[in-house]
């Protein structure tokens, strides 16, 4: 295995001989997660319990890929662990002067470590089975440095020219702000709307985006998104609280 998204690279490694027996009794691999370019992505990743550059793991994916695997709509305990770990990484980002502009399902990998009983949903057929999901967010380049003084990111020319040209519309979630015109600042903020969308369509998969819907085109799902099945549940008023119009009025809490 050998996955690279932006600067970071995992491999799956050859477990050496002296380690085989003990990795075949708890079904672990050994991975080597690295990025030499963005020490502040790093820092966020250890943030989250990863060990680097090595750590053990049952399996690494993308989230795209599971996505194309399992059904959606019944994996709300992964979706409050997805919740929970990019809410983490931006904070340990955040405490080093950066933020993320946006989210999409090729900037994140999902990875399965121990059985748990923590995990529990209907759907006997996730790709997920029995463990326990953790997300990690490893795209160095939708990362910028944030002004102190006002919370603006300071997004740069690069960025521009990736929304424009190399963003899939399909798979990216970009906060109205940043998508309506090629700014080269918005507030940090405008990464709680992109992962808001991201948890959207998680859970609802394609039809949270429609078709005909052209907002499609911009990579935004509609706030107007029939969320019933969720709806009155802490995590609606929480997407509801990340997709506030004004920017700096949205706030990252789930209670």
């Amino acid at each position: 295995m050998h996955l690279r998204i932006g600067n970071t690279v995992i491999t799956k490694k050859r477990n050496a001989e002296r380690n085989a027996e003990r990795n075949a009794e708890t079904k672990t691999n050994t991975y080597e997660i690295r990025n030499d370019a963005c020490p502040y992505l790093m820092k966020s990743v250890a943030a989250t319990g990863i060990k680097t550059p090595t750590f053990e793991a049952k399996d690494v994916m993308t989230l795209k890929e599971f996505l194309e695997r399992s059904s959606h709509g019944t994996e709300l305990y992964a979706a409050l662990c997805l919740l929970h770990d990019m809410g983490r990484q931006m904070q340990a980002l955040l405490s080093g002067g950066h933020g993320i502009a946006c989210f999409s399902v090729d900037d994140v990998v999902i990875i399965t470590h121990r059985e748990s009983d923590a995990f529990t949903h209907s759907d006997p057929e996730s790709t997920l089975g029995g463990a326990d999901p953790q997300f990690l967010f490893l795209n160095d380049r939708m990362i910028f440095e944030v002004d102190g003084s006002d919370g603006a990111l300071l997004i740069d020319r690069a960025l521009n020219l990736n929304l424009n040209l190399n963003l899939n519309p399909k798979s990216a979630f970009v906060a109205p702000e940043l998508a309506e015109e090629p700014l080269t600042r918005v507030h940090f903020k405008a990464a709680y709307y992109s992962v808001a969308q991201l948890l959207i369509y998680f859970l609802l998969g394609p039809k949270s985006k429609n078709e005909s819907d052209p907002s499609l085109e911009q990579g935004i799902i509609s706030t107007s998104l029939n969320l019933n099945p969720i709806k009155g549940t802490k995590l609606y008023w929480f997407l509801l609280r990340c997709m506030n119009r004004v920017p700096s009025d949205r706030s990252y809490v789930y209670v």
